[in-house]
């Protein structure tokens, strides 16, 4: 058989069940064929499955994903269980990355795999706030567009039981941390000035007009924005209710 067709232990469904095809051998040095694995999941599922289905899910062509038995009832022929088809991530990588390392150990010590809708639930539960799979799905691939969410951070740390110092261990992680806490402080000073009616427009002051905030400037910005609130309160504003 042809290298590529030994598929990839790191790449899609399909390619990660040509690779286990590949190299899960039984008697004689012979792959299990197509239609032994079809054969072998109708046994376990009860379930009619031919195959035709099970070579287009080895070969990648369009087919319908399988279902949770199904898929176990597949792997099971290859003494591997859904866990074993997880990303392992790197728990000294990127976010993402150190992020998939906790879902797989996570799923390895449940023995099934932790959904994305899962997670989501949890840090929807947490935060309070809006939290869809696909954003989860985001984060595990360092593809989230509008950039990370403090309070969410919080709550995976908290559903994997690590502290949100965990994500951020290398340089790029350290400076997304220093900018989400610059950005929590600012908005902590925003909200003491509307407690205290104080003037947006008089204590707000850009550092560089057109320009996205370092955290730097943020941080400043908070300084200035308390040390004008303190004034206030100085002066007897009275908070609104």
């Amino acid at each position: 058989m042809a290298d590529e067709d030994r598929g990839d232990p790191r790449g899609n469904l399909a390619q990660k069940l040509r690779h286990l095809h590949w190299t899960q051998r039984g008697l004689g040095n012979q792959m299990l064929s197509y239609e032994d694995i079809a054969t072998g999941v109708t046994r376990a599922t009860g379930r009619k499955c031919g195959e035709t289905y099970i070579e287009k899910l080895f070969t990648g062509q369009p087919v319908r994903h399988p279902d949770p038995e199904r898929l176990e009832a597949i792997l099971t022929q290859f003494g591997k269980t859904p866990a074993d088809l997880e990303d392992r991530g790197d728990p000294h990588g990127t976010f993402g990355q150190r992020l998939q390392h906790l879902r797989y150990q996570y799923g390895q010590e449940r023995g099934k795999p932790l959904i994305h809708e899962e997670i989501a639930e949890h840090v929807r539960r947490y935060t309070g706030r809006s939290c869809r799979a696909e954003y989860i799905g985001q984060l595990l691939n360092d593809r989230e567009p509008n950039g990370l969410a403090k309070d969410k951070i919080e709550a995976l740390a908290a559903f994997f039981k690590v502290s949100p110092a965990y994500f951020f261990d290398d340089e790029k992680s350290r400076a997304d941390q220093q900018k989400l806490e610059a950005q929590d402080a600012l908005l902590s000073a925003l909200q003491e000035l509307r407690e205290v009616g104080g003037d947006f427009a008089a204590a707000f002051r850009q550092p560089n007009p057109g320009q996205a905030m370092s955290p730097q400037d943020m941080l400043q910005l908070a300084t200035e924005i308390r040390a004008y609130v303190g004034a206030l309160r100085e002066q007897g504003s009275e908070p609104h209710a």
